[in-house]
């Protein structure tokens, strides 16, 4: 491992995923909706294993406010799992890039 590396690119998704009886809201279409929200928690875990700005405590808060989020959202039936997918790659770089605007600002409010 080299320096900078982090530990916390190990994080498990595993015990945020759903089952088909935590999607009751979606009824008949539980299933589908179970799918596609643990497919938004795997593509979490897929984005944010690059380091760097991830640790294990920001990609817990994304992955717990999603689900909070998504849990009974009609949104999550009637868009394919690619959108879900991209929706999810693109809000982890809004984040990171939010986060190095927050960065660039401190410092230059220090200066």
């Amino acid at each position: 491992m080299r320096e900078g590396d982090s530990v916390d690119l190990e994080f498990d998704v595993r015990p945020y995923l759903v089952s088909v009886s935590d999607m009751e809201f979606f009824e008949e279409d539980a299933e589908q909706a179970a799918d596609h929200l643990n497919g938004m928690l795997y593509a979490i875990h897929k984005e944010t294993a690059h380091g760097g700005f991830w640790t294990h405590e920001k990609i817990e808060q994304l992955v717990i406010e999603i689900s909070d989020l998504w849990l009974r959202e009609p949104g999550l039936l009637e868009s394919d799992p690619d959108e879900l997918e991209d929706y999810i790659t693109h809000l982890v770089q809004r984040i990171e890039q939010d986060a190095e605007s927050d960065d660039s600002t401190e410092v230059l409010d220090e200066g």
